[in-house]
């Protein structure tokens, strides 16, 4: 049976707000990671990780420690 190849990777689920999930795919389309002609939060996340993508907070966040 032909199928969709098998790759190496894990599923992720996360609770976000209404419209966060369109707002990632958005920013990893402007970068460069595609899927299927829309954006690819894994290859976006995926560059987070491994440090090939590097995040600049635009924000004070003194509660860090405390936020999940």
């Amino acid at each position: 049976m032909a199928g969709r190849k098998k790759l190496n990777r894990v599923n992720l689920h996360a609770r976000v707000e209404q419209g966060t999930g369109d707002k990632l795919k958005e920013i990893a389309h402007k970068l460069g990671y595609i899927y299927n002609n829309e954006g690819s939060t894994g290859q976006f996340l995926d560059a987070i990780a491994s440090g090939e993508l590097i995040l600049i907070a635009t924000k004070n966040r003194n509660d860090i420690e405390k936020s999940g």
